[in-house]
């Protein structure tokens, strides 16, 4: 992509850069899978730079903003590149405009050089997070989010200066669009650490006005410390999108929410009704973990918990560690299910099988034989679907009037 972007920039004249988080990830040794890149504002230089990595089958052509400073973004499947005109007359006046020194970066594709301005390599190698300017802060207060984000993805500490503009400016994400604010958080949510992030958050009282209006800074110490007990593991050991709601569903606990507040919350922060129903799951398995009786059996709450029953014991322990014990039971009833179904097969029966061996009619029976038979399933007690049939036969029996 790089190499593209250098060889069309070059047959049209043009000095491009590469500036913000590719230059800033590079030195810090990680992966850079979007690049944003800085043509100048030349009649349709960028639009016709980003056609031509269109055409040359780096992804699809958008056009972010047709209005000056024009953006367009080429998506493909695996890089992501966005090329924006240059809303100051030079690249470094540019860079001027942006938030911190580590991101007030960039490279001269034709040449190699490096722009640093502002000292952002040292502040990298110092792994330190220093305001370019205070009042670009103002001008973009979701700039205050963002720093808790870097503290979580780039492990960098804010300076004072940072941490007094984001008391200063922060109260102002109650008006950035809650769209803009959701990127930051699942950037953040996605990192393998996240306490420290969450604690600066706090600190600087940005987490009420970005995520929850109004919401006493008490329940986001409470939620930190449910994250807390979720860090180093499990969190940082499971993949990126299990993490995120598992850390949602601990945030939405410690404030208090049920299942239905929190799916209501997670949609009023245009979070996606997907998501939302995901924590809302996994709230409901863990509050049904936590009401189990000593003697009640595992295989009803396994059953019912589905796909969402191995982080419910996570949450659960977090939230309770009186717990544990309990969640101890849970897990290996959960792992010997999944072993039983490795080694044997698992024997699978459907609404319309139950009503082949029954006779009976869609409905709640229906409904009621088909959970209890996967329910004797998940404990060992049927093995075949023929064994399935027999007691499916014998328990319609039995309840007929």
């Amino acid at each position: 992509m790089i190499a593209a972007l250098r060889r069309l920039a070059r047959e049209r004249g043009l000095s491009v850069w590469l500036v913000g988080g590719a230059p800033r990830d590079a030195l810090l040794g990680l992966p850079a899978l979007d690049l944003d890149v800085a043509v100048p504002a030349q009649p349709r230089a960028a639009e016709d730079l980003a056609r031509a990595l269109a055409s040359a089958g780096f992804g699809t052509l958008v056009a972010l903003s047709e209005e000056p400073p024009r953006v367009y973004r080429v998506a493909g499947r695996r890089h992501m590149v966005d090329l924006a005109e240059l809303e100051r007359r030079t690249i470094t006046e540019d860079l001027g405009r942006r938030d911190f020194t580590a991101n007030a970066l960039a490279i001269d594709l034709s040449t190699g050089q490096w722009l640093d301005p502002y000292a952002g390599t040292d502040d990298l190698a110092r792994r330190r997070l220093r305001l370019v300017r205070r009042e670009n802060l103002s001008d973009d207060p979701l700039r205050t989010f963002r720093a808790a984000r870097f503290v979580a993805t780039h492990g960098l500490a804010p300076d004072r200066a940072v941490s007094e503009a984001c008391r200063a400016f922060g109260p102002r994400l109650a008006q950035v669009a809650p769209e803009r604010i959701g990127a930051e958080l699942t950037r953040l949510l996605e990192a393998p650490r996240i306490v420290p992030a969450w604690r600066f958050a706090v600190r600087t009282g940005l987490l009420s006005p970005a995520l929850r209006p109004g919401t006493p800074a008490g329940l986001w110490k409470a939620a930190g410390r449910t994250l807390s007990c979720l860090e180093p593991d499990p969190a940082a050991r499971l993949p990126a999108d299990r993490r995120r709601i598992l850390r949602l569903a601990a945030i939405a606990r410690a404030l208090g929410l049920g299942p239905g507040e929190a799916a209501a919350w997670l949609r009023h922060l245009r979070r996606g009704s997907g998501e939302a129903g995901r924590v809302a799951r996994l709230l409901e398995a863990e509050g049904a973990a936590a009401r189990l009786e000593p003697s009640a059996g595992p295989w009803a709450w396994i059953h019912d918990s589905g796909d969402a029953a191995e982080d419910a014991l996570f949450l659960l322990v977090a939230e309770r560690p009186a717990a544990r014990s309990l969640a101890r039971r849970l897990r290996l009833a959960l792992a010997s299910a999944r072993r039983r179904r490795r080694a044997r097969g698992w024997p699978e029966v459907s609404g319309s099988d139950v009503m082949a061996w029954t006779g009976g009619a869609p409905g709640p029976k229906i409904g009621r034989l088909l959970r209890d038979a996967r329910i004797e399933i998940l404990a060992g007690r049927i093995l075949s679907r023929g064994a399935a049939r027999r007691w499916a036969e014998g328990r319609a029996a039995s309840t007929t009037p």
